[in-house]
């Protein structure tokens, strides 16, 4: 039960969901995938992250900021690796980094995992530019990368599968970004000063 409070803190009558990797992981997860329940119900809910805008997810379900969010995916064959992340309203995820980890369970059970992070990007820009324009919204996406932690061997492969998506609006603003744009002429001054 101390664990379930860890998950959850309190900040003026409002409760903020905060989870470690490790706790995201070892407590929703890998208990998605073994059929039970996640330790705090209702935290993280069932939806595609693909099936609209992030900000028009997040209203749908009554989240603000960011949102957690299990979303089947089917087992990619040998011809097709990847996943579509298009939004059929426009726009779409485009991948920005990988990060592969482990948790180890209170029983010793290592999981191996994978968080896949994605920026979303509407298309066309505006004043009719052509070309993909960032948002400012983020999705990691969680996967468990060796099935042995959360079935039987006797079980067989499965055809779809689940993963652990969170959104969210990104820290960093766009004029923190341009900034360094900024920077570039006080360097040259600096070069030409010296060189004088």
């Amino acid at each position: 039960m101390g664990e379930e409070l860890n998950l959850i803190i309190r900040e003026d009558d409002c409760a903020a969901f905060d989870p470690t990797e490790d706790e995201l992981m070892l407590h929703f997860l890998r208990p998605q995938l073994r059929g039970f329940s996640p330790r705090v119900a209702g935290a993280v809910v069932e939806a595609d992250p693909c099936a609209a805008a992030p900000w028009d997810l997040l209203a749908l379900h009554g989240r603000r900021d960011e949102g957690y969010f299990f979303s089947p995916r089917a087992r990619a064959s040998r011809r097709k690796q990847s996943v579509r992340r298009t939004i059929a309203g426009g726009g779409a995820w485009m991948h920005s980094s990988t990060k592969n980890g482990q948790s180890v369970s209170e029983l010793g059970v290592v999981v191996r995992w994978c968080r896949v992070n994605f920026c979303f990007y509407v298309f066309g820009g505006s004043g009719g530019e052509a070309g993909r324009v960032s948002t400012g919204w983020m999705m990691a996406e969680y996967e468990i990368t060796d099935p042995r932690c959360y079935r039987r061997a006797d079980d067989g492969e499965e055809d779809e599968f689940w993963v652990l998506c969170h959104v969210r609006k990104s820290s960093r603003s766009p004029a923190v970004r341009d900034s360094t744009s900024a920077a570039a002429p006080a360097k040259s001054r600096r070069r030409k000063a010296a060189v004088a």
